[in-house]
């Protein structure tokens, strides 16, 4: 709700940065950007002594465990580490402290049992957290079988490679793929130089770890063809003795090749041929025949293909591709899209194999992930989709998949390609690689489907609900879950106790009741193991838990227990023991009568999406499992809205809103600090006097005047939180302002390309005449609409498809429908002359549509002298919006150049993510519709 409060304007002071460099803030993050809050006001009880803090550094080199063997150590200087570990439900399952000798603690967790964990130590006054998996022993079944694998890439990990592998094993997995790169080791025709290269070391030492090794014959080298993808005779004929070579040097490990990697995508293939599958079958011509007349029983990959291009395979098939190859090889992402959806073509793709006679050759998906950056997954949701992007794969023909990737390539939350891994890169801080629970999860599938075929999917009654078979006979178990948004439930018929393992590994055993076994069931896996003969879905269970949408982390979470006495079972006893998130509850069940009770359970210490699993049962036997989702936030939260009171002459605002998440108790803040940030000067600030009060789960908004804004730009706006106890938090978050008008009005200043922009250009940017212009975004009831007047000296656009414009001269565009960083949701979409014709194309569409052609798009584009004018309208729907927006909404774009005179292609770009490759809807800048 809006509320009216005393504002009082802060004068306007330069901000210096305590105890951090002076780097603008547009190019830092918004964890060194809330150092700008500790300028003028320090936090309470800053202590200027260097050593008050305590020194303190997690230094185990390895953060993944063997079940009984979880030890970490620390280095610290204090006398002893007070410590925690807190479970994925964010409770506390194991406490201590641990004394100092040395200058090092070891922190005894062997107790644990299979599960993902965080540690927290603290020392004097310096905490340090790290995340830890523990998984059961391997049987020794678990690498023997060969559909498990993942990426690596050598070189990047910091010299830790061997001991990755290591984890890898652990894990249970049995492959390892990672790229091996012609023109490092054919540095003369004809003369190849292993020992300098990493998969000399590395590939071998796979092997001894049990891994099977999958190298990718890659990509160009200087010697042929101009360091371009091969396509000449000569070219060709060289790249073929080279993959040959590659299998002979190394068959002691491993006898598998990959031919290249994504051929068909210009992110990998520069070659002069072109991306098609016509170009690509001369690779695998060129090597196939040597391969095997080198190592015959050597297995030759093609494929390795970018997307799930069905046509692209089908011409392959057609002149004669499967002749080439031992196994064909497809990659797939499709985030943040379930697996489910995003691999629904695979089936399509296996079909089409067999139909071109390949029906005994394996199918392999070398390449799926899922990155958790700011605009990809949860680190939760990854570790739910690994499991089931496998499943789904093995369940529609796949023989054998490949995680992408073993690691974080580094360290932007923003970049995707940073984010990839099951592994988060070591910090000075924490010493080893650090786990994602995603670790778990896959080490706990592994050990459950190995050894185990696929054997088919269980009618559940409900398309939502999979229940897939690995196995037969009483060998068999079910990989059991949801694709439904809410939890559900699935009822076993069964003539025998049910094993029923959760993705993390927790293990529990329940006993039929009149030849059923209730289990509540969501997006992560259940492994099933029993006499189950039937699945079916239930839509009113005997026994439900039921948590609110929110909670908080810090008060107790109210839920709901039930009993419905009116299904038609049994007569039900008169008690029932609920067993959740660590406590016991008990329920008197009455016959005929539905019962609730409502308890509460205890608060995570973790924010973001928590599933509240257990049990109800008489005794010692458990009868049903329930599960129940709720997503934890804070208790109080500070959001910022720029305002564009003006167009012309601009005048701009700022809407704080004091959330508060509490269900019990009310906020009381004694004021409100804010301020907004250019680099480390100050552009306005102020504060909100209180008290400010607000009720239980409410929000109050106060609109303050931001001076000396300037549209287009970004800045930094931030607050402190001042509660009665004389605390003060600092908050902060990236905001824009910039004036989006009706379309034909044009009274505010255009966003200048260059002056406003990024410039990029690696061969060197020449100049207003390179290229320079303005862009003016406007609006209609229908749609976005995309003005701009480009100077730029030649006019080139080699691409002959919409969907390789950005190659050339083109506009590219990003849209999300909120405040950056409040949305995942990142649409991007170009406009270019492509064969003379002006065209409209999406890379990155909204939910529910696909890439291609933009939909209701229009595009006027000309050329005038040097300048290319543009007027492109795309339709709201088109950009995931309902309708005209009402609040700001993200917005970014490219202004591609390439003048096709040898020079590297070059671009201007406003609002950082489409150029840098993040797609991140957090980079783009806020901008607001104004009459």
């Amino acid at each position: 709700m809006e509320q009216n409060g005393t504002i009082r304007p802060g004068p306007l002071a330069p901000a210096r940065v305590m105890g951090r460099s002076g780097r603008p803030a547009a190019w830092g993050g918004a964890a060194a950007l809330l150092g700008c809050l500790l300028v003028a006001a320090p936090l309470p009880g800053t202590a200027p002594a260097a050593h008050a803090a305590g020194a303190l550094t997690v230094t185990s080199p390895d953060l993944v465990f063997i079940k009984g063997q979880a030890k970490i150590t620390l280095a610290s200087d204090e006398a002893s580490v007070a410590w925690k570990a807190i479970d994925d439900q964010g409770l506390t399952v194991a406490s201590g402290t641990a004394p100092v000798s040395g200058g090092t603690a070891t922190v005894d967790v062997t107790k644990l049992g299979s599960g993902y964990y965080t540690l927290t130590a603290t020392a004097g006054a310096t905490t340090r957290t790290a995340n830890f998996g523990v998984l059961t022993a391997l049987t020794g079944k678990e690498q023997q079988d060969t559909r498990f694998g993942t990426g690596i890439h050598y070189g990047w990990n910091d010299g830790d490679d061997q001991k990755l592998l290591r984890s890898v094993k652990l894990m249970g997995m049995h492959g390892i793929r990672s790229d091996i790169n012609w023109g490092a080791i054919e540095k003369t025709p004809g003369a190849y130089s292993w020992s300098s290269y990493s998969t000399d070391q590395h590939i071998p030492y796979a092997k001894s770890q049990g891994l099977t090794a999958l190298p990718i014959s890659g990509y160009r080298n200087p010697n042929y063809d101009a360091n371009r993808t091969p396509a000449s005779d000569a070219a060709l004929e060289a790249y073929g003795k080279f993959t040959a070579a590659t299998v002979e040097k190394y068959q002691q490990s491993s006898k598998e090749i990959e031919i290249y990697n994504e051929y068909n995508s210009t992110g990998f293939n520069n070659g002069t041929c072109g991306i098609t599958a016509d170009c690509y079958v001369k690779l695998l011509q060129a090597s196939y025949g040597k391969v095997h007349a080198k190592v015959p029983d050597a297995t030759v990959v093609g494929g390795g293909l970018a997307g799930l291009q069905t046509d692209w395979l089908k011409r392959l098939y057609a002149i004669g591709g499967l002749n080439y190859m031992d196994a064909l090889s497809v990659h797939q992402y499709g985030y943040p899209s379930p697996p489910e959806t995003a691999l629904e073509k695979l089936p399509q793709v296996r079909a089409d194999l067999d139909a071109a006679g390949g029906k005994d050759l394996p199918l392999w998906m070398t390449e799926n992930g899922y990155p958790t950056h700011s605009d990809g997954v949860t680190p939760a949701q990854q570790a739910a989709y690994v499991p089931r992007a496998q499943i789904f794969s093995f369940a529609s023909g796949v023989d054998r998949y490949y995680w992408y990737d073993l690691t974080n390539d580094g360290t932007d939350a923003t970049n995707k390609e940073h984010n990839f891994g099951a592994f988060k890169r070591p910090t000075a801080e924490v010493k080893a690689w650090q786990p994602k629970p995603s670790v778990v999860t896959e080490g706990v599938l592994i050990r459950q489907l190995a050894g185990r075929a696929y054997a088919g999917r269980d009618d559940a009654g409900s398309a939502d609900v999979r229940s897939y078979r690995f196995g037969t006979g009483t060998d068999t178990v079910r990989a059991l879950y949801t694709t439904a948004a809410t939890p559900g439930t699935a009822e076993l018929s069964a003539t025998g106790p049910v094993t029923v393992t959760d993705q993390l590994g927790h293990e529990k055993t329940y006993i039929p009741v009149g030849g059923k076994v209730q289990l509540g069931i969501d997006g992560k896996v259940l492994y099933v193991k029993g006499a189950v003969t039937a699945v079916k879905t239930v839509s009113g269970p005997v026994f439900s838990l039921r948590l609110p949408q929110h909670s908080n982390t810090e008060e107790t979470v109210d839920a709901v227990l039930q009993v419905d006495g009116t299904k038609d079972r049994k007569p039900l006893p008169v008690r029932y023991d609920f067993r959740i998130a660590g406590e016991k509850y008990r329920v008197t069940a009455r016959p005929g009568k539905v019962v609730r009770q409502t308890v509460q359970l205890p608060t995570s210490a973790l924010t973001g999406p928590r599933t509240v699993s257990g049990t109800v049962g008489l005794g010692p036997l458990s009868l049903a499992r329930l599960t129940s989702d709720t997503e934890v936030v804070p208790p109080t939260q500070v959001t910022f809205d720029p305002v564009v009171k003006k167009a012309a002459p601009f005048a701009a605002a700022l809407k704080v809103t004091v959330t508060n998440n509490r269900v019990h108790s009310p906020l009381e803040l004694t004021k409100l600090d804010w301020q907004v940030n250019a680099g480390t000067t100050y552009l306005d600030r102020g504060t909100i006097d209180g008290p400010i009060k607000v009720g239980t789960d409410s929000s109050a908004s106060y609109t303050v005047d931001a001076r000396n804004i300037k549209q287009w730009q970004r800045y930094w706006t931030a607050a402190y939180i001042n509660t009665p106890d004389g605390a003060r938090t600092a908050v902060g978050a990236w905001n824009g302002w910039g004036s989006v008008q009706p379309a034909g009005t044009d009274t505010t200043t255009p966003i200048d390309v260059i002056g406003d922009g990024s410039v990029s250009y690696k061969g060197g940017y020449n100049g207003a005449a390179d290229l320079s212009g303005a862009v003016r975004p406007q609006y209609t009831d229908a749609g976005l609409v995309l003005k701009g007047a480009i100077t730029d000296n030649v006019l080139a656009q080699p691409a002959t498809t919409a969907e390789n414009m950005w190659q050339g001269d083109s506009i590219q565009f990003a849209v999300t429908p909120q405040v950056p960083g409040r949305s995942k949701q990142y649409v991007e979409f170009g406009a270019s002359l492509v064969g003379g014709k002006p065209q409209v194309y999406t890379w990155r569409a909204p939910s529910g549509q696909s890439a291609g052609p933009t939909p209701g798009a229009t595009a006027q584009i000309t050329r005038d002298g040097t300048t290319t004018r543009y007027t492109v309208t795309v339709p709201w729907a088109s950009l995931g919006l309902s309708g005209k927006p009402t609040e700001s909404i993200g917005l970014g774009f490219v202004v591609n150049d390439s003048d096709n005179d040898g020079r590297a292609r070059g671009w201007s770009e406003w609002g950082a993510s489409i150029a840098n490759n993040s797609k991140s809807a957090t980079g783009l800048r806020a901008v607001q519709l104004t009459d």
